[in-house]
């Protein structure tokens, strides 16, 4: 995740809530692109990650009054993510025909946002493609606790203390989180659930681009 200075993200949320639309507008600039790297490995839809950034960032302007200044500002913003591509998951299981696309294709052959593309032969283009479909699938499929974990840790590279604060647990249980997150990957990919933690976190750090 790029780095921010915590105490800045702090001082510009405490002038939204005094309402400081300049302020809003530079923690959209601060935050739009790792938020949207969140919220694409979340749902696989890049249409959908674009109406979910921007709901996020809405819903943070309407709970302005309720932000704590003790918590990072990062960790805030990535629960009310978070709440939103649970509850957009849970659309998407109810409305499966709505869905007009295919999604899975989308999410193999294009990168992340702000992720380049890089240059290689064909046999290793087919064979990432096909690890990014496997690691794509497993994640779609984890439990929402674990899925937020993981993408919060590896991707977004945030402490425990972090995401503790962002999904509302103990650090502890954020470490049991990460523990199942990677026995489920470790399951996916045929490993042995004592594959140790460097190379489960190798097969989660390494997908999605």
């Amino acid at each position: 995740m790029q780095e921010h200075d915590p105490a800045f993200d702090v001082e510009l949320m405490i002038r939204v809530a005094n309402g400081d639309r300049n302020a809003l507008c530079s923690l959209m600039e601060r935050w739009e692109a790792p938020l949207g790297g969140f919220i694409y490995r979340y749902v696989q839809n890049r249409e959908a990650t674009s109406e979910l950034v921007q709901e996020t960032f809405v819903r943070l302007y309407e709970a302005r009054a309720r932000f704590r200044t003790d918590m990072r500002f990062s960790s805030w913003l990535f629960r009310i993510a978070a709440n939103l591509c649970r509850n957009y998951h849970r659309w998407r299981c109810r409305h499966p025909e709505d869905m007009a696309w295919d999604e899975s294709c989308e999410a193999v052959n294009t990168p992340a946002p702000g992720v380049a593309r890089e240059e290689a032969d064909p046999a290793a283009v087919a064979e990432r493609r096909e690890e990014i479909r496997r690691l794509k699938d497993a994640i779609s499929e984890m439990p929402h606790q674990l899925k937020t974990a993981l993408l919060l840790h590896y991707y977004e590279d945030m402490s425990y203390r972090d995401i503790a604060q962002a999904v509302g647990c103990s650090e502890r249980g954020v470490e049991t989180r990460l523990y199942r997150a990677r026995a489920w990957l470790a399951k996916a990919f045929g490993r042995s659930s004592g594959s140790d933690r460097s190379d489960c976190g190798a097969i989660a750090a390494g997908g999605l681009l």
